[in-house]
């Protein structure tokens, strides 16, 4: 079980992302879901926004843009990556099966200047990304094992990459969660290690 504080409603019961979904879309990010299929070439399309990019699963999704440039992007399983706004492109990903990915939206502006500073997290936290807009960390969790407690200021986003078990409610890798600010105390009182991915985004 992971136990945390302020953790909103299920938003999605978790991977596969088949069909595509947005189940979050508030004033702060638009999280969409999607599961890429091998060979599948998408219609050409923009990215208005920075993004933060989580997959479940390794591959390599190549863009193509107009002017015949050749943008592959590689990825591993669990892996996070930015991705600047992009222009009219299409894109094809390859991979032994289809890729799930979180696909978040900020709606921040991308030169914004932040006002609050991001808390110190205990040992448990891996910092895999952290600019201007966002921060975003890597939870492991063994058995057994808690964090200290400690006052987020931030509104997140939580993604599970392991299962686990919030009080009476199971969640499934992949089932995001919207997380509120307040004071937090993380645990894994399951019978596995636990791991997730916490988008913070800033203020």
């Amino acid at each position: 079980m992971l136990s945390i504080l302020a953790l909103a409603a299920v938003a999605h019961a978790g991977i596969p992302y088949d069909p595509p979904s947005v189940p979050i879309n508030n004033a702060v990010a638009k999280v969409a879901l999607s599961a890429g299929k091998p060979g599948e070439l998408t219609k050409p399309h923009v990215h208005l926004t920075n993004r933060v990019m989580i997959y479940f699963e390794a591959g390599t999704n190549t863009i193509r843009y107009p002017d015949g440039k050749v943008s592959p992007e590689h990825f591993k399983a669990g892996e996070v990556q930015w991705n600047d706004a992009m222009g009219t492109h299409t894109a094809q990903i390859a991979a032994r099966g289809p890729v799930d990915i979180v696909h978040v939206e900020l709606k921040s502006p991308p030169a914004m200047k932040p006002t609050v500073k991001a808390p110190a997290l205990d040992k448990h936290f891996k910092v895999e990304l952290d600019n201007n807009q966002v921060r975003v960390l890597r939870l492991r969790l063994a058995q057994g094992e808690k964090t200290t407690p400690y006052q987020e200021p931030f509104e997140r986003l939580l993604v599970p990459l392991t299962a686990m078990r919030w009080k009476s409610v199971p969640l499934q890798p992949g089932a995001v969660q919207w997380l509120m600010p307040g004071t937090q105390s993380d645990e894994n009182a399951g019978n596995a290690p636990y791991e997730a991915i916490l988008v913070e985004f800033k203020k």
